[in-house]
């Protein structure tokens, strides 16, 4: 091997070294960059017992609309859908109406949000807000279009509810009720009493059911 291979396929293996040495530190920064997101996203994450995740999305009027809009109430958010049956169903029968009003009953300043994460319908923010309208039900239409805030709360289907306490404390997650044929017992409001009876909340999370909240394409 003359001077000038030797030289050429030293370089070569020198460069394929300082390449892997560098590669190295890289692969583990993009590990660790990844184990931090993850640990952010954890942090932001809904869990009962935990301080709600802090959000502002727009309503169906354009106006901004936070979370802490409501410091120092009872909240109660539930996820919407105009194009869901069952959530449709819940509306069109009174279930909640009649949940807003007892809920009312036991803390007359409770706040209620509405939100629509469901792709399809999100991209018509009026329409959420009419849907909200003709069933007779006051509070604001708030639109999650990118689905930060659904994935935020794990947000399954529609309705899916939560509450959360003056504390901003999350203390309920599921279902809007038991499904009963008769007398069905509203897991809100049961909350609420228990928030206002000084009690724990239980249950505190139940499985949500109706239409699965149809998220944007990769979200």
């Amino acid at each position: 091997m003359n001077a000038m291979k030797l030289f050429t396929t030293c370089g070569i293996a020198a460069a394929l070294t300082v390449g892997i040495a560098y590669a190295a530190p890289m692969q583990d920064s993009k590990k660790e960059s990844k184990k931090e997101a993850a640990k952010e996203m954890a942090k932001e994450m809904a869990m009962v017992g935990k301080a709600a995740p802090a959000f502002t999305l727009k309503d169906s009027a354009g106006k901004d609309v936070s979370l802490s809009d409501f410091k120092g109430k009872v909240v109660v958010l539930e996820w919407m859908n105009p194009g869901c049956p069952v959530c449709r169903g819940k509306m069109e029968d009174g279930s909640v109406a009649k949940m807003m009003a007892d809920s009312k009953a036991i803390t007359p300043d409770v706040a209620f949000l509405f939100i629509n994460s469901t792709a399809a319908t999100a991209n018509k923010p009026a329409e959420s807000g009419e849907y909200l309208a003709q069933n007779k039900v006051t509070a604001p239409a708030l639109i999650d279009g990118d689905g930060t805030v659904g994935h935020a709360y794990a947000a399954k289907t529609t309705p899916h509810c939560y509450v959360i306490d003056s504390k901003g404390v999350l203390v309920y997650a599921g279902a809007i009720d038991d499904q009963a044929d008769k007398n069905p017992k509203n897991y809100v409001v049961n909350a609420i009493k228990a928030l206002k009876d000084g009690k724990d909340v239980s249950p505190a999370t139940t499985k949500p059911y109706g239409c699965g909240v149809k998220y944007g394409k990769g979200k």
